[in-house]
């Protein structure tokens, strides 16, 4: 049965003590076997190298270039790693086997990620972080990469806060703890942000109150002369309206008096006659 994650093959080239090697791996157990200062110890270096660990993490160099070959100027490190199953990672993309080829130089180093033929498919360390994420490799983990000199400083160590020490990155505990102190500044930044943005908002948002003050009156205002026009309009038909029952009393009196003409052209004529 395939499983995904396994490193079937490891080739080196001017990586340490080694100009140039090829070993095919089995899918469980392996046992590489050899004489002191024969290069055991490089082959595991190589494959924390190429899973991306720093120089520093592997106790074996303060950089990547110290790892080239002495009078070579440069070194490659390349791992396959079997994508078959039901955890293989991107098999669209990679197919049935994956390459991880780092190349040093003395001047920098990258990484090419490439399918089961050799095609070139991604340079970005995203991407490779992503393939360690995927079949959860940590090569920093004393637990996970047992060195020499890690063994050793474990065994001999009479210290208890050392013992805990690894302890604690072994089972991820540093790790977590690294997050959190990680998610702990950025809070704090992001409240000294926030406490700058929201001191530069005051006065704008004075400003803002000020202006909508002012909006409230002048919309009182704008009320207030509308009333008074509808107060206008008001007076001005009761006036009309006065003026209306005005003439229409004085038509009253006009026809009463009126009426009382004919009365007195009668008697002013009878006075006439009789006179």
């Amino acid at each position: 049965m395939d499983v995904a994650g396994v490193v079937s093959k490891i080739r080196l080239e001017n990586f340490m003590c080694h100009s140039k090697l090829e070993i095919v791996l089995g899918d469980w157990v392996n046992f590489i076997t050899g004489q002191n200062g024969s290069g055991k110890s490089a082959i595991l270096t190589a494959l924390c190298v190429a899973f991306g660990c720093r120089a520093k993490g592997t106790q074996r160099a303060s950089t990547l270039k110290d790892f080239i070959k002495n009078g070579c100027s440069s070194a490659i490190v390349s791992v396959e790693i079997k994508n078959k199953g039901e955890d293989a990672f991107k098999p669209e993309i990679y197919g049935d086997m994956l390459i991880i080829e780092r190349r040093i130089t003395e001047a920098t180093s990258s990484t090419i990620l490439k399918d089961c033929y050799g095609k070139k498919i991604s340079q970005r360390k995203n991407d490779l972080r992503e393939i360690v994420d995927h079949f959860n490799i940590d090569v920093e983990n004393p637990c996970v990469i047992m060195s020499q000199d890690k063994s050793r400083e474990f065994l001999h160590s009479g210290n208890n806060k050392d013992k805990f020490k690894f302890f604690f990155k072994a089972t991820l505990l540093q790790q977590v703890n690294d997050l959190l102190q990680s998610i702990a500044v950025q809070l704090e930044s992001a409240n000294a942000v926030i406490d700058e943005l929201e001191l530069s908002i005051r006065p704008i948002q004075k400003e803002i109150n000020e202006l909508l003050e002012k909006i409230t009156n002048m919309e009182r205002l704008e009320q207030i002369s509308l009333e008074a026009k509808d107060l206008k309009k008001k007076l001005a038909w009761s006036w009309v309206y006065s003026t209306d029952n005005d003439i229409l009393h004085q038509e009253t009196k006009i026809g009463k008096l009126s009426d009382r003409i004919p009365a007195c052209q009668e008697r002013i004529d009878k006075n006439l006659v009789c006179n």
